[in-house]
């Protein structure tokens, strides 16, 4: 008789365990958070500021007058932008949620910017420990240390092109694929850095511009720049450029957009990028070369002696852009010549930034992943201190350049006019 009974009562068991739906919450009941800032509030709190949107449509972006599903992203253009003064990020987060009538999300975080008082102050581990553990907040969301107050760049952090906002954000950072100009920097990688015997974090450098009329560098590189000083008009306020080094949780230093290709080269990590320099034959003129890694950075590590010698080398490639001076650069001994250049080039501007890093005490290079495979265990690597022994390593560098291609003319020919045929 019992045996008749026992499905039975599994089958109303479990009819009333999958019917459980107590704590489910809709779609629009959240809040979803695009991005968060962080400042020093008033009376040694913090100020968290949240941006997300408000679920409004313009006027006409949905024709049928229906629901929103369907419609795809890009029909949002209102943000809402709160900030906050709390002792702590939970604390801020239940504060915030007690005047927004839905619950605040993070699972679509794609921005954390800390404003550069509170990088310098060293202070910044204290409200990264509680986000990294916040179960919503992913680790692939964006690390960027924002010159002034990060309230006000998170306000200024709108869409120019559509009304996507989180789609416009992603854009954004996939530059430092194709310009090379800023890392690509992720709370992981952040605060994983933080705690590195090795090396130290480096951290993508935003800011709003502010520098309509500034005077352009006049090493005509493009690069020459940090955060908020590109000398341009239009566009989004927000800019991305150059890198904020740490150490440990204390920003010391800036790095400009072409220090931060030279780090990116010598990480291995360095995609795409336009590269200007003089015309060897006419330094009035200019040469821009679309150049990328051809293969990994070739690193030997000796650390035999009192201090570690370092042997780099790295391989790249380009592609010929535009030749004002009309030379045929395309082959030949000026072929090579243009190779030559741009390689000798290159070393200087990477020798000068590792001397710079050296005088910090900063391996940003992340030399140390290459030479801790030397020791055999961990504590020998943390009893050897390559923090300190970096300051002092003899470092060696080459660089080898190749023209692969030289776009739609295989040659270049002068400019005739009419009183040279005379």
């Amino acid at each position: 008789m019992l045996r008749k009974w026992v499905p039975i009562i599994i089958y109303i068991l479990s009819t009333m365990i999958l019917a459980s739906c107590y704590d489910s919450r809709e779609v629009d009941e959240y809040a979803y958070v695009f991005a968060m800032g962080i400042d020093k509030g008033e009376d040694k709190t913090w100020r968290l500021t949240l941006q997300f949107p408000t679920m409004e449509k313009s006027a006409g972006a949905d024709g049928g007058g229906g629901s929103s599903g369907g419609g795809g992203g890009g029909q949002q253009d209102e943000y809402e932008v709160v900030s906050v003064d709390a002792p702590s990020f939970f604390a801020a987060v239940q504060m915030l949620n007690t005047s927004i009538p839905r619950k605040l999300n993070f699972f679509h975080t794609k921005m954390i910017a800390i404003s550069e008082e509170v990088a310098k102050a060293g202070e910044i581990g204290e409200m990264i420990a509680p986000i990294v553990r916040n179960r919503q907040i992913r680790r692939i969301a964006h690390i960027v240390v924002c010159k002034g107050s990060a309230e006000e760049f998170i306000k200024e952090n709108k869409p120019v092109i559509g009304k996507n906002l989180s789609k416009t954000m992603e854009l954004a950072f996939n530059e430092s694929e194709d310009t090379g100009f800023f890392p690509h920097s992720i709370l992981y990688d952040f605060y994983a850095d933080m705690k590195s015997y090795g090396y130290q974090p480096v951290v993508m450098l935003g800011g709003l511009n502010k520098q309509v009329g500034k005077e352009v560098s006049k090493d005509r590189s493009g690069g020459n720049y940090t955060a908020g000083q590109l000398p341009r008009k239009g566009g989004r306020k927000i800019e991305f450029f150059g890198s904020a080094v740490f150490d440990g949780d204390k920003m010391i230093a800036e790095l400009t957009g072409d220090e931060t290709r030279m780090m990116l080269m010598a990480r291995g990590e360095f995609e795409r990028g336009f590269f200007t320099i003089p015309d060897p034959k006419s330094l009035e003129l200019i040469i821009p070369i679309d150049v990328h890694l051809a293969k990994k950075p070739e690193l030997k590590i000796n650390i035999q002696g009192e201090s570690p010698e370092i042997d780099l080398t790295i391989k790249l490639e380009g592609d010929i852009l535009a030749i004002q001076s009309r030379l045929e650069y395309e082959k030949g001994k000026f072929k090579k010549e243009l190779e030559n250049v741009f390689a000798q080039h290159i070393k200087e501007e990477l020798d000068r930034t590792i001397q710079k890093c050296r005088n910090l005490g900063v391996d940003v290079f992340k030399f140390s992943d290459t030479a801790i495979w030397q020791f055999p265990t961990i504590q020998d690597w943390e009893d050897y201190a390559w923090d300190k022994r970096f300051k002092n390593a003899k470092i060696n560098t080459k660089v080898e350049f190749r023209i692969r291609r030289t776009g739609r003319q295989f040659r270049s020919s002068p400019i005739i006019t009419s009183e040279e045929n005379e």
